[in-house]
This record gives structure tokens, C-alpha cells and sequence, in this order.
């Protein structure tokens, strides 16, 4: 068995070898074919995949454990966080954060003010291998004895003339309503245009707790950063399943508006909890995600059919022209079965070179694309690492592809070869008389 699929083998390299001239055509067509799906794959990945990172700095990592009342109260983060702890991996960190809405207040620097979106109250040293993750401009996230650091990002640094190791004035509103200002160091100035950064700042929790008024243990987000990998939804399902066992739970969902809804709403008598997942923070960017895919998708469907059916219609050609090759072999006791095995090896071959020298082009232009600076682009950072389109290499979507190329492909051929392997060397020598 293995002998005589090493003789058709051998018999489809030398064929092609000395077919070559016929064959370019076709091996450009697999090339180029390859090459465009794959440098969209690869691209298209790397966009999804920057839009998730930085979603997961913004939100502290993969999950978020929020709720009590329509404060987001969680004042004993510590008794919470004991009753979590057990039913995660342990590998799994968690982060105590304190987001502030800061619509209403301000930063001041040199007479000049600026407004943010949201301060993010953290911890500097709970979290240095997140902010590690970090395109810093200027400094770094760095913790002081007197906990009165912040970071920003470089757009607002800019309008502002501030550099790392200047000093700031916030104004911002109490828990009871005053006005209260308090001085921070910025330590570091991060990249980031969109909208997760941009109007963003990291305020040392401490300063953010007392500047505010709240107690010194507040915190109204714990988040689970599940590092380099994702949580699986089995997990997911696990933790929620034992985290309604210890709290009032609201249903696992994929849009936190509908547990806004009822904790804003009060219509549930005793504190309520929900544990959010990072598809639901992003949940009004998964259409633009879920564009994205379909683009690459239709690509892919549309070069996967030319690549097929150019291949099997230019077989027809190629085969017509060696009618007189198919008779040697039918004259020489081969079965039509053996010549189909030799078309058909020849096209894997074929497919084979196209598709490794496709991969090498693919991953060319990724990396020339990556070089590109796309930061200039007005709300396309959200898309980019470090102001660049960085692709995401993922070798089992390749082999995938190789396989639906091969399958749809040699289906192609064998549908064009169909009746042509079958003709008797008499009328094969006929043929071409």
C-alpha cells in the first residue's frame, strides 16, 4: 500500500517537474490566494485581539465581580474575596478597584484645565504585572509611600504640557457632595487615543478613597485576571453556579445594562450581585468585532472558491493537453483509478508549495504592515499595540485553511477528471492522431 502510494507520488513530482511551465498559473493562484486570507487572518486577528487587551486593562482583567446597591458597594472586599477565592484556579489574580465617574471634575495644571471621563482607583503594586502590558511614553506606573501617584494617558498629557514627575491638581466631588481638590504626581504617561484610554486616568486607590470620602477599605469592583489565556465558558459557568450560592447572584448575562437596570432600579429588596464577563463590558464593540469577521470570512469564502475552481478548470486544460501521457500509462497495465491517484497527488503537491510559499508572503506583509505607524488614524487606536497593527499568529487556523483548500480543491479536480482517466490508450493515441 504505502509502496505504490510512494510510486504515484513520485510519478506526480517528476510530472510536475517536467510540466512546470503549465503548472505556474496554478501554483500563482494558490500563492496569492493564500497569502491575501491569510495576511486578513492575520490582521484582522491582531485588531480583535488589541481591542481585548486593552479592554482588559481598562476593566481589570477578564472578570468583574460588581453590585450590593446602586452605589456599587463593596466595603469588606477581604470577606468577598474569601468566599471567591476557593472556586478559581490558582493561578487567577485578584484586584480591588474603585472606578469614579470624573464627568464632573477636572484637572488643573499651569491655569489650564481638562475634563476625564473616569479615574480608575488601583493598586500600583497589586496590579504591576498588568501595567506591565502598558505602551508607557514617559515613566511607569509607580507606587509612592505617600500613595499620590496617577498615570494618564499621553493625548492629555499633551494638551496639558504635563511630563512624567510633574505635579497635578484634581478637583473632584465627595461622597458627600463638596468639592475637594488634592495634588498627584504623574509617574507615567501611557499611549492610548481610544476609548478605553484616552479619557482615562489611574489614581492610586488610597489618595482616590480619601479624597473622596469613602472608607479606606471601599472598593465597588473586584477583578479576576486570568493572565495570558481567557477564562473557558465552563469556568465561567462554574464560578457563577458557586458564587449563587453564597450571594444573591443576578443571572449570567452577555449585556451589564440589564443588571444596571434592576440595581439602578431598586427592585430588589436585599443587595444584588453580578459577575460580568469581558464580552459584556465590550458588549457595543462585538458588532464591530463581529464585522470584522464576517469581512475576513467572506474573503476567505471567495478566494477558497477561486482558488478551487481555477485550479480544477485549468486541470481540464492541462489534461486535454496530456491525453497522450493518460494513454502511456492505461497502455502500460495503470488503472484509471492509479492515473486518477497521479492528478490527484500532483494537485496536493501543487497545493502544497502554494499554500507554504502563501504562508511566507502572508506573514511578509503582516510584518510591513506592522511597521506602519496607524496612531495618526482618529479612532483606530483602539485597534492598534503600541500605535501598530500587530498580527496574531494562530498556526491551527492555517492548517484549517489547508484543509478546506485541499478538500474543496481536489473535489475540483476529480469532478474535471472525472471521465477523462477512463479513455483506452487506443483512443487516447486516437485522440491526438
Amino acid at each position: 500500500m504505502f509502496s505504490r502510494a510512494k510510486f504515484y507520488a513520485n510519478l506526480a513530482v517528476k510530472s510536475i517537474l517536467q510540466n512546470r511551465a503549465q503548472y505556474r498559473s496554478l501554483f500563482a493562484v494558490c500563492l496569492f490566494g493564500v497569502a491575501i486570507i491569510l495576511a486578513s487572518v492575520l490582521i484582522t486577528d491582531g485588531m480583535v485581539h488589541a481591542v481585548q487587551q486593552r479592554a482588559k486593562l481598562y476593566y481589570g482583567g477578564d472578570l468583574q465581580f460588581m453590585g450590593g446597591s446602586k452605589d456599587f458597594d463593596i466595603h469588606n472586599p477581604g470577606e468577598f474575596l474569601e468566599k471567591i477565592r476557593p472556586h478559581v484556579a490558582n493561578d487567577v489574580k485578584f484586584y480591588k478597584r474603585f472606578d469614579y465617574d470624573a464627568q464632573n471634575s477636572a484637572f488643573y495644571y499651569e491655569g489650564q484645565k481638562i475634563r476625564q471621563r473616569v479615574f480608575k482607583g488601583v493598586d500600583f503594586e497589586d496590579e504591576k504585572e498588568l501595567f506591565k502590558s502598558f505602551t508607557f511614553v514617559e515613566g511607569g506606573a509607580h507606587v509612592s509611600p505617600e500613595h499620590n501617584t496617577m498615570i494618564i494617558s499621553e493625548p492629555i498629557a499633551d494638551r496639558l504640557g504635563i511630563h512624567a514627575g510633574d505635579m497635578i491638581t484634581l478637583q473632584l466631588y465627595t461622597i458627600g457632595n463638596y468639592t475637594n481638590t488634592m495634588n498627584l504626581v504623574v509617574t507615567g504617561i501611557f499611549q492610548d487615543a481610544s476609548l478605553f484610554g484616552m479619557y482615562t486616568s489611574y489614581i492610586d486607590i488610597q489618595s482616590l478613597r480619601t479624597a473622596t470620602g469613602y472608607s479606606e477599605n471601599y472598593t465597588n469592583r473586584i477583578c479576576l485576571n486570568y493572565g495570558e489565556r481567557s477564562p473557558s465558558a465552563k469556568e465561567v459557568l462554574s464560578l457563577q453556579s458557586a458564587l449563587e450560592k453564597e450571594f444573591n447572584m443576578f443571572p449570567l448575562t452577555d449585556d451589564k445594562q440589564a443588571f444596571y437596570a434592576v440595581l439602578f432600579d431598586d427592585v430588589t429588596p436585599k443587595p444584588i450581585y453580578a459577575l460580568i464577563t469581558l464580552d459584556a463590558n465590550i458588549k457595543d464593540l462585538q458588532m464591530v468585532i463581529k464585522a470584522l469577521s464576517f469581512v475576513t470570512l467572506l474573503i476567505t469564502v471567495i478566494l477558497v472558491a477561486i482558488i478551487a475552481v481555477g485550479i480544477g478548470s485549468t486541470y481540464r486544460v492541462i489534461v486535454m493537453k496530456r491525453i497522450t501521457e493518460i494513454g502511456i500509462y492505461r497502455a502500460i497495465g495503470m488503472k484509471s483509478s492509479g492515473v486518477k491517484k497521479v492528478f490527484l497527488f500532483e494537485t496536493f503537491f501543487l497545493l502544497l508549495a502554494g499554500f507554504i510559499c502563501g504562508v511566507i508572503l502572508a506573514l511578509l506583509i503582516s510584518l510591513g504592515v506592522s511597521y506602519i505607524n496607524l496612531s495618526v488614524i482618529p479612532a483606530f487606536d483602539i485597534f492598534l499595540t503600541a500605535g501598530r497593527l500587530i498580527p496574531k499568529i494562530e498556526p491551527a487556523k492555517w492548517l484549517l485553511l489547508l484543509g478546506i483548500i485541499a478538500v474543496t480543491t481536489i473535489l475540483s479536480v476529480l469532478f474535471t477528471i472525472r471521465n477523462v482517466v477512463h479513455i483506452s490508450p487506443v483512443n487516447a493515441f486516437a485522440t491526438t492522431a
